[in-house]
């Protein structure tokens, strides 16, 4: 465990940090009621509305847990020119990278939640379309910034191109800056040389071609995938078996879950590589990172939807 004094210590410097975000934009809807009786025309439930509600999700979750630890972001995205935009406009810090465009349409994911359960998900999305336009005006906008670190939130919609990707490699090391890249297939081939990755149990199959079925496959699958990527570092995310870490020239650890209610496990990746990095660039080891990560993953597990976590919340977490 973290002791308080160390723990202070590295939250303390969060306000002073400005991470870069670079993924898929999502909005995410949701749609909260109350059902009594099921529909006379289809033997599905009928959901009388009491509240709607509208988060940031997929890269722009990951700006809202960092924004709410008290660090400063820019996003980095696309966006269509349309209502749902607008949406997202309105929940995000005005000082961000993100372009509207005509030639895409804003990724939306509607929830309709019952007494705390999801009962269905609509989903409104087609692939972002990266023009060799689009791609220039983002690496003009990338020429002069000052920022701390560099999170890549890959949720394979086509924002994440290896032209735009390169340039913020390039970016964290003339900065000297970590790069951490919360994966999705099929870009695989688009991480090589990064600072950090950090795939759950599923997607740690999919990199390792191969199921992981004990904790030695675990252990064997975290330390391939980083000589894989070149990367000082990697962990796979085991939902309630925790984390497990392996760091250049270090013994590979394994953190346990804690043991807390789970209602929902959305966003949960997203957390992760934000306090993952947050915790990174002021200073705490790798172990002191996942463990923080670890933590706050366990307390957004507890809320309805894309959430996020305040430090008074993580630290009454870890004195419990």
């Amino acid at each position: 465990m973290i002791k308080q004094k160390r723990f202070d210590e590295i939250c303390s410097q969060f306000k002073t940090k400005k991470v870069l975000i670079y993924g898929d934009l999502i909005l995410d809807r949701y749609i909260f009621g109350n059902v009594t009786r099921i529909s006379p025309e289809a033997p599905v439930p009928v959901v009388q509305i009491k509240e709607e509600e509208c988060r940031l999700g997929g890269a722009g979750n990951v700006s809202a847990n960092i924004t709410k630890m008290g660090a400063t972001t820019l996003l980095l995205g696309i966006v269509g020119k349309d209502i749902y935009s607008r949406e997202i406009f309105q929940l995000i810090e005005k000082n961000n990278l993100i372009f509207a465009t005509e030639q895409n349409n804003s990724l939306v994911k509607t929830r309709v939640i019952s007494q705390r359960q999801q009962i269905v998900r609509i989903d409104r999305e087609s692939n972002i379309n990266i023009t060799p336009d689009i791609e220039k005006q983002m690496k003009k906008s990338l020429e002069n910034i000052k920022i701390d670190g560099i999170i890549v939130s890959d949720y394979a919609k086509g924002t994440v191109t290896r032209t735009i990707l390169d340039l913020l490699k390039r970016k964290a090391r003339n900065l000297h800056i970590p790069i951490i890249i919360d994966p999705k297939p099929p870009h695989f081939d688009l991480y090589h040389s990064i600072d950090g990755i950090t795939p759950n149990i599923k997607e740690a199959e999919e990199i390792s071609k191969k199921k992981l079925l004990t904790y030695d496959d675990i252990v064997w699958a975290v330390k391939s995938i980083r000589r894989k990527f070149k990367a000082q570092f990697s962990l796979i995310t085991l939902g309630n078996q925790g984390i497990i870490a392996s760091e250049r020239g270090k013994k590979t650890f394994h953190v346990p879950a804690f043991s807390h209610e789970v209602f929902d496990v959305t966003g949960a990746g997203d957390t992760v590589v934000s306090m993952l990095t947050l915790a990174l660039i002021s200073g705490a080891t790798l172990k002191e990172a996942v463990l923080l990560s670890n933590a706050a993953a366990s307390i957004v597990i507890e809320k309805i939807g894309t959430s996020q976590v305040s430090i008074d919340e993580l630290r009454n977490r870890l004195q419990s």
